[in-house]
């Protein structure tokens, strides 16, 4: 029977216009690219045409309206004029200061924190997989939100955590009246909002390392600790990698968690990077183009963190 349809196909392949053939060819080849066509319009509507859009505002003095009308909000094109001037600002050059510490010291944290919340629930029982949602559920609500909440518990007189100091005789800290205190403040919230995703991209790693090497380990008579530092870590580096990137950038993008825990204060000790953007461009008149070159010096740090924390993590794996 095989015998009899193998000549029948060929000779009904043979039978197809080469023409078909290449449009059929073409189809084939075409169609995967137009599945496509809608997420990269996405891309290019929300992320493209944004970044060019800021990059070429930052070539202006201008406002954040522009009225055809009125003169006096007419672009002026100035150059690197802006970027110019950001060397002498500076509630730049201080927020850019206090944005740079707050990710040196937010993100270890946190990648410390997450990966040991990871390790400690990665059994696959009823208990810890209630455990993980428990941690992860923060991460599904807005900043606003945990700003709110955490601005409550961080109250001098009223707070959770201040009665619960007082049980032990400690006195009331001024967690949002002093500028150390508060910039403390705002890590302690933001590392416990961003620790439940992180553990879950650990978790991910930590179920793609096989089983065998911690039983050849077991077998040797290794200690756990051993095991840790010598397996988990280095196969973990990949995924560390990712979630250092990420954090980073979470953290230089931190605004909305501040607003709402501290407004910025006290004075202007939470005032980080994007905040300063906001305030330039909506609170100035005139300033959208600094703040657009602001965000463009945001941009290329961002990029420039990722590239290098992706190739580290690439030569070490």
């Amino acid at each position: 029977m095989t015998e009899l349809v193998a000549p029948i196909t060929r000779t009904m392949t043979a039978a197809r216009p080469p023409s078909s053939r290449r449009l059929g060819d073409i189809r084939r080849k075409v169609w995967p690219y137009f599945l496509m066509l809608p997420t990269m319009g996405l891309i290019v509507a929300f992320t493209l045409y944004p970044l060019v859009q800021g990059l070429y505002m930052s070539l202006f003095k201008r406002g954040v309206v522009v009225l055809p009308q009125a003169r006096q909000t007419l672009p002026q094109y100035v150059g690197l004029d802006n970027f110019v001037s950001l060397i002498d600002n500076a509630d730049f050059r201080i927020s850019l200061l206090k944005t740079v510490i707050f990710v040196v010291v937010a993100v270890p944290l946190n990648v410390v924190l997450s990966l040991a919340l990871a390790v400690l629930l990665q059994p696959q029982t009823k208990l810890f997989a209630f455990a993980r949602t428990v941690v992860f559920f923060p991460s599904m609500i807005s900043l606003l939100i945990i700003g709110i909440t955490w601005r409550w518990l961080f109250g001098l007189n009223n707070g959770l955590v201040n009665y619960v100091l007082s049980l032990a005789s400690i006195a009331p800290v001024p967690w949002l009246e002093q500028d150390t205190m508060a910039q403390i403040a705002v890590v302690v919230a933001w590392v416990w909002w961003q620790a439940g995703v992180n553990m879950m991209i650990f978790l991910s790693g930590l179920t793609a390392i096989s089983p065998d090497y911690y039983e050849a380990a077991s077998i040797d008579g290794t200690s756990k600790w051993r095991q840790f530092t010598h397996i988990t870590l280095p196969l973990l580096r990949p995924t560390m990698a990712v979630v250092v990137v990420l954090s980073s950038i979470e953290a230089f993008k931190v605004y909305e968690l501040v607003v709402s825990l501290t407004g910025g204060g006290p004075g202007k000790a939470t005032v980080y990077l994007i905040q300063t953007i906001y305030d330039t461009a909506f609170q100035l008149p005139m300033q959208a183009g600094i703040a657009a070159a602001q965000s463009a010096v945001l941009f290329v740090v961002l990029m420039v963190l990722a590239i290098v924390q992706l190739r580290l993590a690439r030569s070490k794996a």
